[in-house]
C-alpha cells in the first residue's frame, strides 16, 4: 500500500473527510474516512472518483499566454508580471472598479478572492451568488440575524424539503444521508416539489406545486396555521416583531386563492401545515430552487416565518444557528472593511440590488453591460477563478460578446474551459488533492475541517497561492503574508493552533448551544424575529413580505 493522506473533498459542495491512498505522487483511490465527523465514513461517487479529475490527462500544467500564434507556456514569474503590470496600468487609468473578479459556485476560494478586491479597490466580485445561497443569506441575517440550518443530530421528527433533493446532491451545509437517517428514524416527510421525484412517492404529504408559487404556497400553510391557533404565542409574543402586521398581511392570501395559484388541492395544504405545525421538533430543509424564481426573496422570508411562528427557530431538531469554531470568519478574511465606502458604491447594479450589495454579491448582466457599453462605467478586466460564465451564466451570446471586448482577461482553471479560450492568461489552477487549506470555513454548520495535500500536478498552483502572490505585488503586503502557510496559521490564530497541529487534530466544532435568543434575542435591530422587516424598510421594500399575489398564471 501507498501513502495515506486524510484530507476533505470539495467535488460538491465538501466537508466529508476522505482517505486518499497515494502512489508514486499520484491519487490511485478515495474512501471515505469514518472518523470525520460530517460524512462519518459515506461518501458519494464524485467524491471516491476524484482523483480522476485530477490527474486527466487534459490538465492545465503550466501558466500559458495567447498570441497571434496561439497559446504559449510561460513561467509563473512571467504570467505573474504581466498580470501586476496590466491590472496596475488599468487601475490607475479607469481605477479599480473596472477590474471584476469572478468566481462560480464556491470552491473554499470565496474569501481570498474577495480579500483581493477589496484590498485592490474593487466592489465588484461576481459568483453564483445572486441565484444561490446569497439570497437566503441576506435575507436570514435581515429576518433574524443569520442563515438557519436543519439540525439533525436534534432528530427532527418532521422534514419538509422544499425546492431540493438532497438524496442527489449534496449542498451547502448538508449531506443527504442526514434526510436519510432521520427518515430510516421515523420523521414525518412533507415534499414540495413539482416532480414526483423518489423523496415525493416517499413522502408522508407531496405538495407538488406550480413552478413558481413558493410563496403562495407558504401564505397557505402561514394561514392554516395562523387560523387553528397551531403558532407558538409565547414565542410570537416575545422574540417576533411584526406580528399584528403579518396577520393583517395574511388575509390577503386566502386558501382558496392558495389552491388556484399553485395548483395543489387545499387539504393537501392543511395538511402538512397541521403536520409541520404540530409535531415537534420539524425543520425545513431548503434548496437553491427556491431562490431561481421571480419571488426568491419572499420565498425566504416565508419559510424563515414559518420556523419562527411554530417554534422550531434555533430550537433542537429544528432550523438552528450553529456556532462556528474558533477561527478567523470568512467575512474578516475576506477584509470587506479594507473596501472605502466611496468604492463601495461604485459596486455594480448596486444601486438597483440593494440586497445582493449587503453582501458584496453583484449581478452578471450587470458587468456584461459595463464591458459593452461602459455604463455605468467601463470595466476593462476580469480576473476569473473556478468558473466558466460562457457556459453557467444567462445570456451566453452576450457573455462571450463581453468576454470578446474586455481589455484584459486572466482565467485560473483545471482546463482550457470555452471561457479560459477567451483569456490573454491562462493560470492552470489546483484541484483540491493539490491543496492545504481550512476546508469548510464559509459554511454555518459549525464546523472546520483540515484539508491537506496529496497530490502535485504539473506546476498547478492553488487559488489562495495564486492571489496571495498577486495581492503582495498589487494590494499592498501589510494586507496579505509572506505564504499560504502563514495565511493558514492565521486563520487558525483564534484557536492557538497552527495549521501543522490543525492538520492532527482534523477539524474544529464550535460549542452546540440552542436557543440563544433567550439570553441575547435576535441578530436584528429589534432583537426579535422581523417579520415587519425594518431592513427590508430601510432599504426601501415592503416590511411585510408579500407573495405571488400580483401575478398572473
Amino acid at each position: 500500500m501507498g501513502k495515506i493522506v486524510r484530507t476533505v473533498c470539495r467535488s460538491c459542495h465538501g466537508g466529508c473527510g476522505v482517505i486518499a491512498e497515494v502512489e508514486g505522487g499520484k491519487v490511485v483511490s478515495i474512501k471515505g474516512d469514518k472518523e470525520c465527523p460530517i460524512n462519518k465514513g459515506r461518501l458519494c461517487i464524485k467524491g471516491r472518483l476524484s482523483h480522476h479529475i485530477a490527474h486527466d490527462p487534459n490538465r492545465l500544467t503550466k501558466p500559458l499566454r495567447k498570441t497571434e500564434s496561439g497559446w504559449k507556456e510561460i513561467s509563473w514569474e512571467e504570467a505573474y508580471d504581466e498580470i501586476t503590470d496590466r491590472l496596475g496600468n488599468i487601475r490607475e487609468k479607469f481605477g479599480a472598479e473596472s477590474l471584476v473578479m469572478g468566481y462560480g459556485t464556491g470552491r473554499d476560494n470565496e474569501a481570498f478572492i474577495y480579500r483581493f478586491a477589496n484590498t485592490f479597490g474593487t466592489p465588484n466580485v461576481l459568483t453564483a451568488g445572486h441565484m444561490c445561497y446569497g439570497p437566503r443569506i441576506v435575507t436570514g441575517i435581515s429576518m433574524c440575524g443569520n442563515l438557519p440550518v436543519v439540525d439533525y443530530e436534534g432528530k427532527p421528527k418532521c422534514v419538509v424539503v422544499w425546492g431540493c433533493n438532497p438524496i442527489v446532491s449534496n449542498p451547502d451545509e448538508y449531506k443527504g444521508f442526514y434526510l436519510l437517517d432521520a427518515l430510516n428514524a421515523g420523521a414525518k416527510l412533507i415534499v414540495v416539489d413539482p416532480r414526483r421525484t423518489w423523496l415525493a412517492q416517499r413522502a408522508d404529504v407531496w405538495l407538488p406545486l406550480r413552478p413558481g408559487t413558493d410563496a403562495a404556497l407558504a401564505w397557505g400553510m402561514v394561514n392554516v396555521i395562523i387560523d387553528s391557533g397551531l403558532y407558538d404565542k409565547d414565542f410570537v409574543e416575545r422574540f417576533v416583531h411584526g406580528w399584528d402586521e403579518f396577520c393583517e398581511r395574511a388575509k390577503r392570501y386566502p386558501l382558496d386563492w392558495v389552491e388556484k395559484v399553485t395548483g395543489v388541492d387545499k387539504g393537501l395544504i392543511e395538511k402538512a401545515a397541521r403536520l409541520y405545525a404540530e409535531t415537534k421538533p420539524s425543520a425545513i430543509h431548503w434548496g437553491v430552487a427556491i431562490e431561481q424564481t421571480r419571488d426568491c426573496t419572499n420565498n425566504v422570508r416565508l419559510l424563515i416565518a414559518l420556523m419562527a411562528i411554530t417554534g422550531n427557530l434555533d430550537a433542537p431538531g429544528g432550523n438552528v444557528f450553529y456556532v462556528p469554531p474558533p477561527v478567523i470568519s470568512v467575512s474578516e478574511l475576506g477584509a470587506h472593511k479594507k473596501l472605502s465606502e466611496e468604492q463601495r458604491k461604485k459596486r455594480l447594479g448596486g444601486d438597483r440590488f440593494k440586497l445582493a450589495d449587503m453582501i458584496g454579491v453583484i449581478n452578471p448582466r450587470a458587468v456584461w453591460e459595463a464591458i459593452i457599453y461602459g455604463k455605468p462605467y467601463p470595466v476593462k478586466a476580469l480576473f476569473l477563478l473556478s468558473t466558466n460564465p460562457v457556459i453557467t451564466r444567462a445570456n451566453a451570446r452576450m457573455v462571450k460578446e463581453a468576454l470578446e471586448k474586455v481589455e484584459f482577461m486572466v482565467v485560473a482553471d483545471l482546463f482550457m474551459t470555452p471561457t479560459a479560450m477567451h483569456a490573454d492568461i491562462v493560470l492552470p489552477a489546483a484541484h483540491w488533492l493539490e491543496v492545504d487549506y481550512v476546508a469548510d470555513l464559509w459554511k454555518r454548520h459549525g464546523y472546520v475541517l483540515a484539508r491537506v495535500k496529496a497530490t502535485q500536478v504539473g506546476e498547478a498552483k492553488s487559488d489562495y497561492e495564486i492571489l496571495n502572490e498577486l495581492g503582495n505585488r498589487l494590494c499592498g503586503k501589510e494586507n496579505w503574508w509572506p505564504s499560504v502557510k502563514d495565511a493558514l496559521d492565521y486563520i487558525l490564530s483564534p484557536s492557538g493552533l497552527t495549521f501543522e497541529e490543525f492538520k492532527e487534530r482534523r477539524f474544529l466544532r464550535g460549542p452546540v448551544k440552542f436557543r440563544k435568543y433567550l439570553e441575547k434575542g435576535f441578530r436584528t435591530p429589534t432583537g426579535k424575529v422581523e417579520l415587519y422587516s425594518t431592513v427590508f424598510e430601510k432599504l426601501g421594500y415592503d416590511a411585510v413580505v408579500v407573495g405571488n399575489h400580483d401575478f398572473n398564471y
